[in-house]
């Protein structure tokens, strides 16, 4: 069979190898493989009953839900009724990633007090999860001052970020800052609620930032390293962290997808089973082919490297604890 590419591809022969070691999620690359996923055991696990009956407290509280196909495209399965529908704040007619499952370029934000909200049921998510996995794509580093191939409307807030800390200056990429969302991401980490993070990039912020090496998964490969070269997209993946991947596609209980056009690279089959489980948040200014499958979709522009917007960061977690 063909190798798996960071071009979609259905991922085969997961299970093969050594089978007969326990069930369990560890950090590092020979964490044992787990069996194969299976939706319903899920549905009667203890905990995810647990996180049921916290969202329908949540909707009870706040209004009820809304059903609606609108609402459910906007914001997710677990709209409340009266969340506004976010505001185009940047239009554009392109395609974001043209050859893909593409969508428009254009940009979007959450009123003030919709995202509010959904950080609250955000950081819910989160307190409830026991594994974790923060899937990421180019978007969470454009602040940095890297650009990104998805960002094409005229006045892109994403953009906007990107030039304000590049200052006019050709900046050395080994030399790049990371951003509010790496920081948090690694805070995260270090309070015990994010157990992995599934990185597309290369620029190794996500070091920077704090996070451990043994719970990264640079998928496509980074930057100066290496043992895990930089991918050209038609290049195959490299088996271990490929095996890794599949692990996680069937473990995770939750999936934070941030700043990833969610395209159909092979990468994305962690949020892709994620969904199927009801367990998928996507944070992003642009729409992607999966919003109407997320849990709960949030529209945010990318942090910048100081000061984020407190309503927009799910840093809410670490001071409620």
């Amino acid at each position: 069979s063909t190798p798996a590419s960071p071009q979609k591809t259905r991922m085969k022969n997961l299970e093969s190898g050594a089978g007969d070691e326990d069930d369990t999620l560890k950090s590092d690359v020979s964490v044992p493989r787990g069996t194969a996923d299976d939706d319903s055991k899920r549905r009667g696990d203890p905990k995810i009953k647990e996180w049921e009956d916290g969202k329908q407290i949540v909707a009870t509280s706040s209004g009820g839900r809304d059903e609606s196909p609108d609402s459910l495209q906007w914001h997710g399965t677990m709209a409340i009724v009266g969340w506004k529908k976010p505001k185009c704040v940047a239009r554009s007619d392109e395609e974001n990633r043209p050859g893909y499952e593409s969508m428009e370029a254009s940009e979007y934000m959450d009123a003030r007090e919709t995202l509010k909200a959904k950080v609250q049921i955000l950081a819910e998510m989160i307190k409830s999860s026991e594994r974790c996995c923060v899937y990421t794509g180019a978007g969470i580093s454009t602040a940095s001052g890297i650009g990104d191939y998805a960002s094409k409307a005229k006045g892109s807030r994403a953009m906007q970020q990107m030039h304000k800390n590049a200052r006019g200056k050709r900046a050395n990429r080994l030399e790049l800052r990371p951003t509010y969302s790496h920081h948090l991401i690694s805070a995260c980490e270090r309070k015990g609620y994010v157990k992995h993070w599934l990185q597309q990039n290369h620029d190794r912020l996500s070091q920077k930032a704090g996070f451990p090496q043994a719970k990264l998964n640079e998928i496509h490969g980074a930057w100066q390293d290496k043992k895990n070269r930089v991918l050209m997209m038609d290049e195959e993946l490299r088996p271990d962290l490929l095996q890794w991947m599949g692990r996680w596609e069937r473990h995770a209980d939750l999936c934070i997808a941030m700043g990833t056009s969610l395209c159909g690279m092979t990468a994305d089959c962690v949020a892709e089973a994620c969904a199927r489980r009801g367990q998928l948040v996507i944070i992003n200014l642009q729409k992607t082919a999966m919003d109407s499958q997320a849990s709960l979709r949030k529209y945010i522009v990318p942090p910048a490297l100081e000061k984020p917007h407190a309503q927009s960061s799910v840093a809410t977690i670490c001071r409620t604890d």
